[in-house]
Protein backbone atom coordinates (compact mmCIF):
# COMPACT_ATOMS: atom_id res chain seq x y z
CA UNK A 1 0.00 0.00 0.00
CA UNK A 2 2.56 2.32 1.03
CA UNK A 3 4.62 1.76 -1.87
CA UNK A 4 1.75 2.04 -4.73
CA UNK A 5 1.16 5.09 -3.46
CA UNK A 6 5.12 5.90 -3.42
CA UNK A 7 4.76 4.86 -7.32
CA UNK A 8 1.87 7.30 -8.22
CA UNK A 9 3.66 10.07 -6.78
CA UNK A 10 6.48 9.29 -8.40
CA UNK A 11 5.02 8.99 -11.77
CA UNK A 12 3.14 12.51 -10.78
CA UNK A 13 6.48 13.62 -10.54
CA UNK A 14 7.76 12.25 -13.34
CA UNK A 15 4.98 13.54 -15.54
CA UNK A 16 5.46 16.53 -14.27
CA UNK A 17 8.86 16.52 -15.36
CA UNK A 18 8.07 15.88 -18.88
CA UNK A 19 5.00 18.10 -19.13
CA UNK A 20 7.21 20.94 -18.48
CA UNK A 21 9.95 19.89 -20.78
CA UNK A 22 7.13 19.83 -23.66
CA UNK A 23 5.62 22.98 -22.67
CA UNK A 24 9.25 24.69 -23.60
CA UNK A 25 9.25 23.23 -26.82
CA UNK A 26 5.42 23.69 -28.03
CA UNK A 27 2.47 25.42 -26.79
CA UNK A 28 -0.10 23.23 -27.40
CA UNK A 29 -3.08 22.18 -24.89
CA UNK A 30 -2.86 19.25 -24.10
CA UNK A 31 0.81 19.31 -22.49
CA UNK A 32 -0.55 22.04 -20.49
CA UNK A 33 -3.22 19.99 -18.96
CA UNK A 34 -0.74 17.45 -17.86
CA UNK A 35 0.41 19.88 -15.58
CA UNK A 36 -2.97 20.18 -13.67
CA UNK A 37 -3.28 16.54 -13.47
CA UNK A 38 -2.84 15.24 -9.67
CA UNK A 39 -2.12 12.10 -7.94
CA UNK A 40 -4.82 9.73 -6.55
CA UNK A 41 -5.55 7.81 -3.81
CA UNK A 42 -6.02 3.76 -4.60
CA UNK A 43 -8.78 1.93 -3.08
CA UNK A 44 -6.64 0.45 -0.67
CA UNK A 45 -5.27 3.79 1.17
CA UNK A 46 -9.06 5.35 0.62
CA UNK A 47 -10.26 2.03 3.19
CA UNK A 48 -6.83 3.16 5.34
CA UNK A 49 -7.77 6.96 5.65
CA UNK A 50 -7.94 8.11 9.32
CA UNK A 51 -11.04 9.66 10.50
CA UNK A 52 -10.99 12.86 12.52
CA UNK A 53 -11.93 11.56 16.70
CA UNK A 54 -12.97 13.43 19.57
CA UNK A 55 -11.11 12.51 22.16
CA UNK A 56 -11.05 13.79 25.73
CA UNK A 57 -8.01 16.32 26.21
CA UNK A 58 -4.98 14.77 27.76
CA UNK A 59 -1.11 16.25 27.79
CA UNK A 60 2.02 15.62 28.65
CA UNK A 61 4.71 18.08 29.97
CA UNK A 62 8.28 16.34 29.79
CA UNK A 63 10.44 17.92 32.81
CA UNK A 64 14.17 17.67 33.19
CA UNK A 65 14.51 16.32 37.17
CA UNK A 66 17.17 15.08 39.55
CA UNK A 67 16.97 12.26 42.40
CA UNK A 68 17.76 13.95 45.98
CA UNK A 69 17.18 12.22 49.63
CA UNK A 70 14.59 12.89 51.54
CA UNK A 71 15.91 15.91 54.19
CA UNK A 72 13.48 14.86 56.12
CA UNK A 73 14.42 11.54 56.75
CA UNK A 74 18.07 11.84 57.53
CA UNK A 75 20.57 12.26 60.25
CA UNK A 76 23.29 14.92 59.81
CA UNK A 77 26.40 14.32 62.82
CA UNK A 78 27.67 17.63 63.85
CA UNK A 79 30.73 17.51 65.54
CA UNK A 80 29.97 18.99 69.64
CA UNK A 81 33.95 19.21 70.03
CA UNK A 82 36.81 20.69 69.14
CA UNK A 83 39.78 18.00 67.21
CA UNK A 84 41.57 16.69 64.35
CA UNK A 85 40.35 13.86 62.33
CA UNK A 86 42.80 11.42 62.37
CA UNK A 87 41.64 8.54 60.30
CA UNK A 88 37.94 8.09 57.95
CA UNK A 89 36.86 4.75 57.25
CA UNK A 90 33.63 5.37 55.03
CA UNK A 91 33.08 7.23 51.62
CA UNK A 92 29.98 8.82 49.67
CA UNK A 93 27.32 6.16 49.12
CA UNK A 94 28.61 3.69 51.69
CA UNK A 95 26.18 1.66 53.52
CA UNK A 96 26.54 1.46 57.40
CA UNK A 97 25.21 0.16 60.39
CA UNK A 98 24.47 1.57 63.69
CA UNK A 99 27.87 1.43 65.70
CA UNK A 100 30.18 1.42 63.10
CA UNK A 101 33.49 3.27 63.46
CA UNK A 102 33.17 5.65 60.74
CA UNK A 103 36.77 8.19 61.95
CA UNK A 104 38.94 8.52 64.70
CA UNK A 105 39.41 12.11 66.61
CA UNK A 106 42.19 13.74 68.50
CA UNK A 107 40.67 15.88 71.10
CA UNK A 108 41.85 17.32 74.11
CA UNK A 109 38.20 18.50 75.00
CA UNK A 110 37.00 14.79 75.03
CA UNK A 111 39.88 13.90 77.34
CA UNK A 112 38.62 16.75 79.28
CA UNK A 113 34.77 15.84 79.31
CA UNK A 114 36.42 11.85 80.12
CA UNK A 115 37.84 13.15 82.92
CA UNK A 116 34.91 15.37 84.36
CA UNK A 117 32.87 12.22 83.71
CA UNK A 118 35.22 10.12 86.11
CA UNK A 119 34.79 13.04 88.51
CA UNK A 120 31.29 13.30 88.52
CA UNK A 121 30.69 9.54 89.31
CA UNK A 122 32.84 9.49 92.03
CA UNK A 123 30.76 12.66 93.75
CA UNK A 124 27.80 10.70 93.35
CA UNK A 125 29.40 8.29 94.97
CA UNK A 126 29.49 10.27 98.05
CA UNK A 127 26.42 12.23 97.70
CA UNK A 128 24.53 8.93 97.43
CA UNK A 129 26.03 7.53 100.97
CA UNK A 130 25.39 11.26 102.38
CA UNK A 131 21.49 11.00 101.83
CA UNK A 132 21.71 7.74 103.21
CA UNK A 133 23.22 9.06 105.78
CA UNK A 134 20.63 11.90 106.23
CA UNK A 135 17.33 10.10 105.27
CA UNK A 136 17.82 7.58 108.06
CA UNK A 137 19.04 11.16 110.42
CA UNK A 138 15.60 11.88 109.32
CA UNK A 139 13.99 9.06 110.40
CA UNK A 140 15.07 9.26 113.60
CA UNK A 141 14.28 12.97 114.09
CA UNK A 142 18.30 14.26 114.18
CA UNK A 143 17.72 15.54 110.58
CA UNK A 144 15.46 18.32 109.04
CA UNK A 145 13.08 18.10 106.05
CA UNK A 146 15.32 20.84 104.56
CA UNK A 147 18.72 18.88 104.81
CA UNK A 148 17.02 15.89 103.20
CA UNK A 149 15.87 17.33 100.32
CA UNK A 150 19.37 19.31 100.10
CA UNK A 151 20.68 16.13 99.82
CA UNK A 152 18.11 14.63 97.25
CA UNK A 153 18.94 17.71 95.10
CA UNK A 154 22.62 17.20 95.23
CA UNK A 155 21.95 13.72 93.64
CA UNK A 156 19.31 14.60 91.17
CA UNK A 157 21.89 17.52 90.04
CA UNK A 158 25.10 15.45 89.92
CA UNK A 159 22.87 12.78 88.10
CA UNK A 160 21.62 14.85 85.72
CA UNK A 161 25.30 16.36 84.58
CA UNK A 162 26.60 12.98 84.18
CA UNK A 163 23.94 11.93 82.02
CA UNK A 164 24.56 15.38 79.66
CA UNK A 165 28.24 14.55 79.66
CA UNK A 166 27.16 10.44 78.60
CA UNK A 167 25.36 11.94 75.54
CA UNK A 168 27.51 14.01 74.44
CA UNK A 169 30.17 10.72 74.58
CA UNK A 170 28.12 8.19 73.37
CA UNK A 171 29.10 8.22 69.71
CA UNK A 172 32.64 8.43 70.53
CA UNK A 173 34.65 5.60 72.39
CA UNK A 174 38.39 5.87 73.92
CA UNK A 175 40.98 4.00 72.19
CA UNK A 176 43.97 2.46 73.47
CA UNK A 177 45.95 5.48 72.60
CA UNK A 178 45.52 8.80 74.83
CA UNK A 179 43.42 11.69 73.55
CA UNK A 180 42.09 9.19 70.53
CA UNK A 181 38.56 8.17 70.47
CA UNK A 182 36.13 6.81 67.75
CA UNK A 183 33.20 8.10 65.59
CA UNK A 184 30.27 5.65 65.16
CA UNK A 185 27.35 5.66 63.28
CA UNK A 186 24.41 6.78 65.34
CA UNK A 187 22.03 4.85 63.32
CA UNK A 188 22.39 2.39 60.22
CA UNK A 189 21.89 4.20 56.62
CA UNK A 190 23.84 5.35 53.56
CA UNK A 191 26.20 8.49 53.67
CA UNK A 192 24.46 10.55 51.34
CA UNK A 193 26.91 13.49 52.02
CA UNK A 194 29.91 12.94 53.71
CA UNK A 195 32.76 16.31 54.38
CA UNK A 196 35.18 13.87 56.64
CA UNK A 197 39.02 13.53 55.84
CA UNK A 198 42.04 12.56 57.64
CA UNK A 199 43.84 15.53 59.10
CA UNK A 200 41.10 17.63 59.43
CA UNK A 201 40.50 20.42 61.90
CA UNK A 202 37.23 20.39 63.27
CA UNK A 203 35.47 22.79 65.23
CA UNK A 204 32.21 22.07 67.58
CA UNK A 205 29.31 22.88 66.29
CA UNK A 206 30.47 23.53 62.24
CA UNK A 207 29.06 22.15 59.27
CA UNK A 208 27.79 18.52 59.69
CA UNK A 209 30.84 16.23 59.10
CA UNK A 210 28.49 13.35 57.61
CA UNK A 211 24.75 12.99 56.76
CA UNK A 212 23.15 9.55 57.03
CA UNK A 213 20.27 8.23 55.23
CA UNK A 214 18.31 5.47 54.88
CA UNK A 215 17.18 5.61 51.10
CA UNK A 216 13.92 3.92 51.42
CA UNK A 217 12.02 7.13 50.19
CA UNK A 218 13.41 9.19 47.89
CA UNK A 219 12.49 12.90 46.48
CA UNK A 220 12.29 13.76 42.72
CA UNK A 221 12.97 17.17 42.36
CA UNK A 222 11.64 18.69 38.50
CA UNK A 223 12.14 21.89 37.03
CA UNK A 224 9.04 23.72 35.83
CA UNK A 225 10.21 26.20 33.31
CA UNK A 226 7.88 29.59 32.78
CA UNK A 227 6.14 28.05 30.41
CA UNK A 228 5.34 24.80 31.95
CA UNK A 229 4.28 27.08 35.22
CA UNK A 230 0.35 27.18 34.50
CA UNK A 231 -0.56 23.78 33.46
CA UNK A 232 1.98 21.99 35.34
CA UNK A 233 -0.63 21.33 39.16
CA UNK A 234 -0.25 19.00 42.37
CA UNK A 235 -1.76 15.84 41.71
CA UNK A 236 -0.84 15.40 38.51
CA UNK A 237 0.27 11.94 37.63
CA UNK A 238 3.60 11.52 36.31
CA UNK A 239 6.17 8.96 35.12
CA UNK A 240 9.61 8.89 35.59
CA UNK A 241 12.36 7.34 33.01
CA UNK A 242 16.20 7.90 32.48
CA UNK A 243 19.55 6.24 30.88
CA UNK A 244 19.85 4.53 34.38
CA UNK A 245 16.56 2.22 34.12
CA UNK A 246 17.00 1.15 30.49
CA UNK A 247 13.33 0.28 29.99
CA UNK A 248 12.15 0.59 33.68
CA UNK A 249 9.93 3.48 34.59
CA UNK A 250 8.56 4.75 37.75
CA UNK A 251 5.08 5.95 38.37
CA UNK A 252 3.88 8.73 40.81
CA UNK A 253 2.16 12.09 41.46
CA UNK A 254 3.73 15.84 42.14
CA UNK A 255 3.13 16.03 45.61
CA UNK A 256 4.04 19.79 45.95
CA UNK A 257 4.83 22.56 43.99
CA UNK A 258 7.39 25.29 45.12
CA UNK A 259 5.21 28.73 45.47
CA UNK A 260 8.82 30.69 45.00
CA UNK A 261 11.38 30.63 41.85
CA UNK A 262 14.71 29.04 42.45
CA UNK A 263 17.27 32.08 41.96
CA UNK A 264 20.00 29.57 40.84
CA UNK A 265 17.77 27.94 38.34
CA UNK A 266 15.04 30.17 37.67
CA UNK A 267 12.30 27.38 37.10
CA UNK A 268 9.59 26.32 39.72
CA UNK A 269 10.79 23.17 41.85
CA UNK A 270 8.12 20.05 41.74
CA UNK A 271 8.20 17.21 43.95
CA UNK A 272 7.49 13.97 43.61
CA UNK A 273 8.10 11.17 46.68
CA UNK A 274 8.93 7.94 45.56
CA UNK A 275 9.46 4.62 48.01
CA UNK A 276 12.46 2.94 46.80
CA UNK A 277 12.82 -0.23 48.49
CA UNK A 278 15.15 -1.88 45.63
CA UNK A 279 17.09 0.90 45.82
CA UNK A 280 17.57 2.38 41.72
CA UNK A 281 17.13 5.55 42.60
CA UNK A 282 20.14 7.22 43.92
CA UNK A 283 20.36 10.22 45.00
CA UNK A 284 22.69 12.76 42.08
CA UNK A 285 21.03 10.54 39.10
CA UNK A 286 19.11 13.14 36.58
CA UNK A 287 16.00 12.17 35.32
CA UNK A 288 12.99 12.78 32.92
CA UNK A 289 9.96 13.46 34.38
CA UNK A 290 6.49 13.29 32.20
CA UNK A 291 4.12 14.82 34.11
CA UNK A 292 0.28 13.88 32.61
CA UNK A 293 -3.45 15.73 32.90
CA UNK A 294 -6.20 15.23 31.64
CA UNK A 295 -8.79 17.79 31.10
CA UNK A 296 -12.67 18.07 31.32
CA UNK A 297 -13.04 18.49 27.49
CA UNK A 298 -12.84 17.21 24.37
CA UNK A 299 -11.07 17.39 20.82
CA UNK A 300 -10.61 16.31 17.14
CA UNK A 301 -7.70 14.12 17.97
CA UNK A 302 -5.07 12.64 15.11
CA UNK A 303 -2.00 10.70 15.21
CA UNK A 304 1.66 12.40 15.22
CA UNK A 305 2.05 10.95 11.41
CA UNK A 306 -0.97 12.17 10.24
CA UNK A 307 0.15 16.13 10.90
CA UNK A 308 2.78 17.67 9.04
CA UNK A 309 5.11 20.80 10.27
CA UNK A 310 6.46 23.09 7.52
CA UNK A 311 6.88 26.75 7.46
CA UNK A 312 6.28 27.49 11.29
CA UNK A 313 2.43 26.34 11.18
CA UNK A 314 0.90 22.21 10.70
CA UNK A 315 -0.95 20.86 8.26
CA UNK A 316 -2.98 18.05 7.14
CA UNK A 317 -4.25 16.71 4.16
CA UNK A 318 -8.00 15.80 3.89
CA UNK A 319 -9.87 13.92 1.84
CA UNK A 320 -12.97 15.35 0.78
CA UNK A 321 -16.07 14.24 -0.21
CA UNK A 322 -14.94 10.31 -0.41
CA UNK A 323 -12.92 11.37 -3.58
CA UNK A 324 -9.83 9.69 -3.92
CA UNK A 325 -8.76 12.50 -6.14
CA UNK A 326 -9.72 15.17 -3.82
CA UNK A 327 -7.44 16.35 -2.02
CA UNK A 328 -6.78 19.34 0.29
CA UNK A 329 -3.99 20.50 2.52
CA UNK A 330 -5.71 22.35 5.36
CA UNK A 331 -3.78 23.86 8.05
CA UNK A 332 -4.57 23.26 11.64
CA UNK A 333 -4.28 24.97 15.00
CA UNK A 334 -2.44 22.27 17.74
CA UNK A 335 -3.74 23.07 21.39
CA UNK A 336 -2.05 20.34 23.59
CA UNK A 337 -0.59 16.93 22.60
CA UNK A 338 -0.19 13.26 24.13
CA UNK A 339 2.92 10.44 23.14
CA UNK A 340 0.65 9.60 20.55
CA UNK A 341 -0.57 12.65 18.72
CA UNK A 342 -1.92 15.91 18.64
CA UNK A 343 -5.37 17.94 19.80
CA UNK A 344 -6.78 20.20 17.33
CA UNK A 345 -7.81 22.95 18.52
CA UNK A 346 -9.01 24.49 14.94
CA UNK A 347 -9.34 24.02 10.88
CA UNK A 348 -10.60 20.61 11.55
CA UNK A 349 -14.08 18.65 12.16
CA UNK A 350 -14.57 15.66 13.51
CA UNK A 351 -15.21 12.62 11.13
CA UNK A 352 -13.43 14.54 8.56
CA UNK A 353 -11.19 12.02 6.50
CA UNK A 354 -7.07 12.39 7.13
CA UNK A 355 -4.28 10.59 5.39
CA UNK A 356 -1.64 9.27 7.68
CA UNK A 357 0.52 7.15 5.46
CA UNK A 358 3.39 8.46 3.78
CA UNK A 359 1.60 12.12 4.90
CA UNK A 360 4.78 14.47 3.45
CA UNK A 361 4.37 12.57 0.25
CA UNK A 362 0.98 13.70 -0.50
CA UNK A 363 1.87 17.15 1.32
CA UNK A 364 4.32 17.91 -1.27
CA UNK A 365 1.93 16.99 -4.04
CA UNK A 366 -0.83 18.79 -2.70
CA UNK A 367 0.89 21.48 -0.82
CA UNK A 368 1.29 23.78 -4.50
CA UNK A 369 -2.28 23.05 -5.98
Amino acid sequence: MKSQSKRIITHFLIGFCISATLTSCSDSKPETAAIDEQPCLSADEMQNLVSASLKPVSYEISLNGKVDYNPNNVLQYVSLVDGVLTNTFVSLGDKVEKGQVLATIKSTELNAMQANLQQLQAQLKVAQRELQSTESFYKNGISSEKDLIMSQSEVTQIESQIDNLKTNLELFSAKPEAGVFEIKAPVSGYIVANHMASGLQINAGSEPLFTLSNLDEVWINANVYAKDIPYVKEGMEVTIGGNAFADTTFKGEINNISQVIDPDENVVKARIILKNSDLSLKPGLNVTVIAHRELNNKAVWLPKKAVIFNNDSYHVIVAKDGDQCHMEVRNVTIGHQDKNGYFIDGGLEAGEKIVDHDAILWYNAYASK
